[in-house]
């Protein structure tokens, strides 16, 4: 995370230093024209239409308005190369093709850039030179299609590495559960061979000592009754160690979810309550929405903090997540991440619901223990 926002801000400088080279050379080759000031405001809009979809926020809240305003900065340099064709106005869409591809598919950029060529070429026709006007305008359709291609290519490392973190999340968090699944394994295996072997055996002791008490002469009988009863009394403790280490046999999917947070040091995470459960699906299938909602409090709703309550009652499971956000999108709370959840609990009889908050938004994720032992029997 930390290294896109370094790529953003290094892209946005490196646009925003050309923008400033393009509008001081402009502004002072018309200064004293009487449309001047035009298109100075012009070459300020343009920036600050930059800014906002170089910043990175638009691309995770407001795709809608990013794509609006990149069609505005097109009618700008349109309006700019009419008033004043010149052969440093059309960088400006060079700057502008490298913000395509975070709000555009690569078919509709490659139409929009050839659209912005034909726009240029018609500019050009005003101040037609001939051969040097055409080899003009080639030279900046390359310059366009490279930096389409660049951008993209960019994009898609973007989202290789997203993917990558998140792999990386989950294959942490299925490690912790199933390091706790081993550990319940052998508290099986070892409450298992207690039982089977100590147990047994101490039975047929008890049985031996019972009849040894019948035939021992009286003085000895009271030290056999003495063994007898530290017998049964091993036996009994031997039973309750059993009893408790099968109660014990749960998973605790706490340090799965902080795991999910362990590589982002920009988020506070904040758990409470716990939950055992006995089923190493169910208990990865939860961590799994515990990430997909964490991953989407990230990505649009740009939180910096996320508290997560986990009840469990005797037939019910609820988990809350609470972001401090920046609320509910319309795209967030119809997306394919919320129906994703939805199909993993389905088994379980499980809801998943976005809520908006003050503040934020909140994921409430419930399911019946009821349906969920049905479904394993």
């Amino acid at each position: 995370m930390k290294y896109i926002k370094t790529e953003q801000l290094l892209l946005t400088l490196a646009g925003v230093t050309t923008w400033a080279l393009v509008a001081l050379v402009e502004v002072n080759a018309v200064r004293g024209k009487p449309y001047w000031h035009w298109m100075a405001i012009g070459y300020v809009l343009f920036l600050l239409f930059f800014l906002s979809v170089a910043s990175g926020y638009l691309q995770q809240t407001r795709q809608q308005l990013g794509k609006m305003l990149l069609v505005l900065q097109l009618s700008i340099v349109a309006a700019l190369l009419f008033a004043h064709s010149w052969v440093v106005t059309p960088v400006l869409l060079v700057i502008w093709t490298g913000c395509l591809p975070d709000f555009f598919s690569r078919k509709n950029a490659i139409l929009l850039v050839i659209l912005s060529a034909v726009v240029f070429c018609c500019s050009l026709k005003l101040a037609w030179q001939g051969r040097a006007s055409l080899i003009m305008a080639l030279s900046y359709f390359g310059f366009q299609f490279f930096a389409l291609s660049s951008s993209f290519a960019r994009v898609s490392e973007r989202s290789a590495r997203e993917n990558v973190e998140q792999l990386n999340q989950k294959l942490q968090a299925t490690r912790i559960l199933l390091a706790q699944s081993s550990r319940q394994e052998e508290r099986v295996r070892i409450a298992r061979d207690l039982h089977d072997i100590l147990g047994h055996q101490l039975t047929a002791l008890n049985l031996q000592l019972e009849i040894l008490q019948h035939k021992v002469p009286e003085e000895l009988r009271e030290s056999v009754q003495q063994s007898k009863s530290l017998a049964k009394t091993l036996l009994e403790n031997i039973r309750q160690v059993v009893r408790d280490q099968r109660n014990l046999l749960s998973l605790d999917i706490r340090q799965a979810i902080q795991g999910l947070a362990a590589n982002i040091p920009q988020l506070g995470l904040d758990i409470r309550g716990e939950l055992h459960l006995d089923s190493v699906q169910l208990a990865e299938q939860l961590v799994l929405c515990i990430q997909e909602g964490i991953s989407n409090a990230l990505r649009h709703g740009r939180a910096t903090r996320i508290n997560v309550l986990l009840q469990q009652q005797s037939n019910s499971i609820q988990i809350m997540l609470d972001d401090n956000g920046n609320g509910l999108a319309a795209s967030t709370a119809h997306g394919t991440g919320l129906r994703g959840m939805r199909e993993r609990l389905a088994v379980y009889d499980g809801s998943v619901e976005l809520l908006a908050l003050a503040e934020g938004c909140r994921l409430m994720i419930s399911l019946n223990t009821d349906t969920k032992e049905a479904a394993h029997d």
